[in-house]
């Protein structure tokens, strides 16, 4: 039996206040928008110069990121969990920044019954999936995977939610979102402002599509067949929030030179449990893609400003069970600092948020920086031993393995 899968508006408590236009809107109406942290910096045509033509010839080769299989080895995901289990937050790395996340299965409705009816799964959602060969429209050999998905598209169970954090080619893949959309039990999709239309051309109905300003949230019920009455439905439910973080947008070359009509976010997902089991509700953060603060060539990076977003989440959503963070396409610092972490300024922000526990992402599937393909995960070990974040909790893992939380 198949999960349906209903979506509610509603307003988070204690959101941050603004007065007047939000400051990420760069118009009265806000159909475009900007970076309203000191910690960005726009790239001036310098920068872009070097972005467009010079960047690529510095990348490391494909050649040189061969035999990855031995160090970035790739498992089988395991998609069903029995007994204690069942009951835990699992999160599979897909490669780049595609996470499948299962919340636990258990039911968000109370029932004192001896006969309570057990969800055979908890709800699912799918980050930023991208199955295609290429991270772009034009198939460039530079442009091409150096490690395959942990499966296909076809190889995934029932999706519930789609989460999107932003427009650029490697996190919005139209041949996924299309074959995504064409199935069966179409799942529900969530973007930040300004993405209606192109997720309308990949295929997504209105009627399954949900566009979000920062700070919005949508609550999500999932209605999941009963563990051992599969014929009967329970509810389970989470509560899905776009937040801000540091970035850009744009999918084509001009979109560099005005402000984007798309917004970039990262995003919230809280499990929905009843009184008094509400405190153990768990919480996922991803990051989408971001950066963390601005470093020019020759200046301190520990003296220049950091984004203020990540704590303002941290302390709002606490506390964050697991968050989702981008370790990699760092270098060079001077153009990809504003929207790109590097290793440490992922554990900073880790820190920031004070979550229990931490996955690296935006790594070890497209070359699309300088820096050697290895170096994040080793990177972001150093950065957490220097930064006192204790052994183990802070980690990237092997492509299509599963972590239990």
């Amino acid at each position: 039996m198949t999960s349906a899968v209903r979506v509610h508006a509603i307003e988070i408590k204690n959101k941050p206040l603004t007065e007047g236009r939000p400051a990420h809107w760069a118009n009265e109406q806000g159909t475009t928008f900007k970076n309203p942290w000191s910690s960005w910096r726009n790239h001036d045509w310098r920068d872009q110069l070097y972005i467009v033509f010079k960047h690529p010839i510095a990348m490391p080769s494909q050649s040189s990121s061969a035999n990855l299989a031995s160090v970035i080895p790739v498992h089988k995901p395991t998609w069903k969990h029995e007994g204690n289990d069942s009951q835990k937050l699992k999160a599979t790395w897909l490669g780049h920044a595609s996470f499948f996340v299962e919340l636990p299965a258990r039911r968000s409705e109370k029932d004192d019954s001896l006969t309570a009816n057990i969800p055979s799964r908890g709800a699912r959602i799918l980050f930023d999936p991208i199955f295609s060969d290429y991270c772009a429209p034009i198939k460039l050999p530079s442009l091409k995977r150096i490690t395959p998905p942990a499966c296909s598209v076809d190889g995934l169970p029932e999706v519930d939610a789609v989460v999107i954090s932003h427009d650029h080619y490697d996190h919005l893949d139209g041949p996924t979102i299309t074959k995504l959309a064409a199935s069966s039990r179409k799942p529900h999709f969530f973007a930040p402002k300004g993405n209606q239309e192109i997720l309308k051309y990949f295929g997504v109905p209105e009627s399954n599509c949900h566009i979000l300003d920062w700070w919005q949230s949508r609550r999500v019920e999932v209605l999941v067949p009963v563990k051992d009455e599969p014929s009967q439905t329970v509810p389970v439910l989470f509560d899905l929030t776009c937040t801000p973080n540091q970035h850009n947008t744009g999918r084509n070359f001009m979109d560099r030179f005005r402000h984007p009509d798309t917004l970039w976010s990262s995003w919230v997902a809280r499990e929905v449990l009843s009184e008094p089991d509400s405190a153990s509700a768990k919480t996922v953060f991803f990051a989408g893609d971001t950066g963390y603060r601005a470093v020019l060539d020759g200046q301190d990076e520990d003296t220049v400003p950091v984004c203020e977003a990540f704590k303002q989440i941290g302390e709002h959503f606490r506390p964050i069970d697991l968050a989702m963070i981008p370790v990699g396409a760092y270098m060079p610092r001077k153009f990809m600092s504003p929207v790109h972490c590097s290793p440490k300024d992922s554990a900073l922000l880790f820190k920031d948020l004070k979550a229990t526990n931490g996955l690296g992402m935006h790594w070890g599937t497209f070359v699309l920086t300088t820096e050697p393909v290895m170096d994040p995960p080793m990177k972001l070990k150093e950065a957490c031993e220097e930064l006192g974040i204790e052994d183990g909790t802070f980690v990237c893992t092997d492509l299509g393995q599963t972590r239990l939380y």
